[in-house]
C-alpha cells in the first residue's frame, strides 16, 4: 500500500486520520455550522436546493409527495452526518468509515451549496471555461465575494478528492 501525505489518509488498521492545519478545521466547522443553521431554520433558500433534488422533473404533483414523503429524511440525515463531521474535524484519533463517510456527504453538501450560489451546474464539472468565469481582479464586494465563494468551492472540490481517495484505498 502506498503511503499519502495529504489531508485525509487511510491508516494501516484501516481508519482514518484527518490532517488539517488549525485554520482550515476553523473555517470548516464555521462552514459546517452555518450549513446546519441554514438547513434548520430555512425552507425555501434556493441555494439548498440540491440537498433537495427534484424527483420528477416533468410532474410537479409527483414531486410534491415525494418532497412531503422524503425531505424530512433527507434532513435528518444531512443532520446527523453535519454533527457526526463536527464532532470530527480537528479531531487527533482516528476516524471510523461511518465517520469519514459523514465528513465526506458534509464536504460535498458545502461544495453544492457553494456551486448553486455560484451558479456552477453538473453539467460544468471539468469544463475548462469555468475557470475562466473566476475573476482575476476584483472591481466591487461582490466580486471579491464570488472569488472567495469560487475558492472554497475549489477547495472543498480538492478535499472531497482526497476524502473519496482515502476511502479507495484498500478496495
Amino acid at each position: 500500500m502506498k503511503i499519502n501525505k495529504g489531508p485525509v489518509v487511510r491508516t494501516k488498521h484501516g481508519t482514518f486520520k484527518l490532517d488539517l492545519p488549525k485554520d482550515h478545521c476553523e473555517v470548516l466547522t464555521h462552514l459546517i455550522t452555518e450549513l446546519r443553521d441554514s438547513l434548520l431554520n430555512t425552507t425555501d433558500n434556493k441555494s439548498l436546493r440540491r440537498l433537495f433534488p427534484t424527483a420528477y422533473h416533468n410532474d410537479a404533483k409527483k414531486d410534491a409527495e415525494y418532497q412531503r414523503l422524503m425531505r424530512e429524511e433527507l434532513l435528518a440525515s444531512r443532520l446527523a452526518s453535519i454533527e457526526t463531521a463536527l464532532t470530527v474535524i480537528g479531531a487527533s484519533n482516528e476516524l471510523s468509515e461511518s465517520e469519514i463517510d459523514a465528513f465526506a456527504r458534509s464536504i460535498n453538501s458545502l461544495r453544492l451549496v457553494i456551486g448553486t450560489t455560484l451558479d456552477i451546474a453538473e453539467s460544468d464539472y471539468g469544463d475548462p471555461s469555468i475557470e475562466s468565469r473566476q475573476l482575476d481582479s476584483p472591481e466591487t464586494e461582490s466580486d471579491e465575494e464570488k472569488l472567495i465563494q469560487s475558492d472554497l468551492y475549489d477547495y472543498l472540490g480538492w478535499l472531497l478528492e482526497w476524502t473519496v481517495g482515502a476511502q479507495s484505498e484498500g478496495l
